[in-house]
């Protein structure tokens, strides 16, 4: 219930952006060309209307390119209201832009995607990011992103052709490597499944990694420093330890260029963004938690 309400709440501050934003950006493209604010005002609402529907649709495939939109609606409502220096309706337009992005960026809203996408009796639960890719690898590559979208799109409107070309096509070459990294990131999952549970992770290995219920020793919260094989990739948060009645082979593969390299487990880490529910989750499926 919690996470649609971060659903509802998403939408119910998305939907009145355009009644806010109207009158800044009249003010703000006021002196620039006609093409110019045709081009603007179209792709204004072809954004705005993409992020409605994906807020309509749950779909792993989808939140990306969510997580991706969203929040250009804060650069481009500063902008605005900078340049139309009107107080109230700049204010709740960047309100609601600022309250989107930041629920757009919640777990729950990662959770209500990811299952949108799931297979019968089975539930996701994200994985935390690496904090290394926090500090500056993930904001970067949403940066390309955005300046793809936005500027060879201005350039181009503004027959400034060698400078919206040059952006385009260096752009797109960025943008494909930084979307699919960043598309890596939200297939990280733990997924409860009726035979126990799946660690589903590219980036630190090299298949799916299924742990039968009847192998599972106990599933809690990390609070001392143990043995177990770190699969978290030093994200940032309490972690779970998985211990198992015996050892498993486990294929880790964090350079994809090298081959997978096989080592045996006893007990190992995760760190699943929604602790609770995971542990909710996993007692409601009989596995033993502390």
């Amino acid at each position: 219930m919690e996470r649609i309400s971060w659903v509802l709440a998403f939408r119910l501050a998305w939907i009145p952006i355009p009644l806010f934003g109207y009158g800044v950006f009249d003010s703000a493209l006021s002196d620039k060309s006609e093409t110019v604010q045709v081009t603007i005002a179209i792709g204004l609402w072809v954004l705005w209307s993409l992020v409605l529907l994906i807020s309509l649709v749950p779909s792993v495939s989808l939140l990306t390119l969510y997580r991706v939109i969203v929040p250009i609606s804060v650069v481009v409502a500063i902008w605005g209201s900078l340049e139309a220096q009107m107080a109230t309706a700049s204010i709740f337009l960047i309100f609601c832009s600022t309250v989107c992005s930041s629920i757009s960026l919640l777990p729950s809203i990662g959770y209500w995607h990811i299952n949108g996408s799931s297979y019968g009796d089975e539930i996701r639960l994200p994985l935390r990011p690496p904090a290394p890719l926090l500090l500056g690898p993930i904001p970067l590559a949403w940066l390309v992103l955005a300046s793809t979208i936005i500027f060879p799109i201005v350039f181009l409107a503004s027959e400034r052709y060698v400078s919206g070309l040059i952006t385009l096509m260096v752009g797109s070459g960025l943008s494909y490597f930084s979307y699919q990294s960043l598309s890596a990131l939200s297939n990280r999952w733990l997924v409860f499944v009726p035979a126990g549970v799946v660690l589903h992770d590219n980036m630190i290995l090299s298949d799916p990694f299924l742990v039968r219920k009847s192998m599972i020793k106990q599933m809690g919260p990390a609070f001392t420093s143990t043995t177990s094989t770190d699969l978290t990739m030093s994200s940032v948060g309490m972690c779970l330890e998985v211990e198992l009645h015996e050892e498993v082979e486990l294929a880790l593969q964090v350079n994809p260029l090298s081959l997978p390299e096989v080592t045996k487990v006893h007990s190992f880490f995760i760190c699943p963004s929604l602790l609770s529910k995971t542990l909710r989750e996993a007692s409601e499926r009989s596995i033993p938690t502390l």
